[in-house]
């Protein structure tokens, strides 16, 4: 059973448990942050757009394949960079669920971070959530212990406003053309800058490395494939941008724990 999706304005109380929906804002960057909580445990990836998202005294830039997790009562805010908008895929956890999760894998029933960047412990959970069959409580104990058990983000230098507007540009380029080649001096050349200096502001601002965040949004765009097409695996692996087919299935392991063709039968 494949997700359906409905895009809808951001509100955090919107969504049953179980149930993922996408929302969408129409940003305006000059506006004040706007300011919520929680009613529900949420887990929510960003798909498109940029903006801080404050919470718990700490405020991060967060950008596509972010990972924003929020415990019941929690206070929020978000503040738009992004005259585009955003979209966020959204699922919402019921607390006798966390309690139970929590307690079977010996963990405490919140979550420890507010914000993970785009690694591997956000791919997984974003692809969990995008294989998510509406009503599957399986599937729900996976995710919500997936989220629980993701690690906080480590502080990172703060960026300039300059900085952050090249990464953006160079995430958007990456993003539009998955299945190109991408040295690391052609994504610093789009910046602008130097390759040491590229590494370092990409860094800074999205709190992972540019490869590795090349690879994980491949690997999130692989997963995705898998289980909402049947198009073969050999061709999806280079539709994405993985030229070798033993790094894609090592990689595709160590994120989501099992090969493709075990992933695919989730769908």
């Amino acid at each position: 059973m494949t997700l359906t999706y409905t895009a809808r304005p951001w509100s955090p109380s919107y969504a049953a448990q179980g149930a993922a929906v996408e929302d969408y804002c129409v940003a305006d960057p000059a506006a004040p942050a706007a300011r919520w909580a929680y009613e529900r445990a949420s887990i929510g990836i960003v798909l498109t757009g940029w903006f801080d998202y404050s919470s718990n005294g700490r405020s991060v830039f967060v950008g596509p394949g972010t990972l924003l997790l929020g415990n019941a009562g929690e206070p929020f805010a978000v503040r738009h960079a992004d005259a585009r908008g955003t979209r966020r895929l959204v699922v919402a956890l019921g607390q006798e669920l966390m309690m139970e999760v929590a307690s079977e894998a010996g963990l405490p029933p919140r979550f420890r971070a507010s914000t993970v960047p785009p690694g591997p412990s956000a791919a997984y959970v974003g692809a969990l959530m995008r294989a998510l069959p509406i009503g599957s409580d399986d599937a729900l104990y996976l995710l919500a212990e997936a989220a629980l058990r993701a690690p906080c983000q480590a502080e990172v230098p703060p960026s300039t406003a300059a900085d952050r507007a090249r990464v953006q540009n160079v995430v958007r380029q990456m993003q539009a053309r998955l299945d190109q080649s991408w040295p690391l001096q052609s994504l610093a050349a789009i910046a602008g800058v130097s390759r040491f200096h590229f590494v370092k502001m990409f860094s800074s601002v999205m709190g992972i490395t540019p490869n590795r965040y090349l690879i994980n949004m491949r690997l999130r765009a692989a997963a995705d494939l898998l289980i909402t097409t049947r198009t073969p695996i050999a061709e999806v692996i280079y539709e994405v941008g993985f030229n070798d087919v033993s790094h894609f299935y090592s990689c595709f392991r160590d994120t989501f724990h099992c090969t493709p063709q075990q992933w695919r039968l989730r769908a």
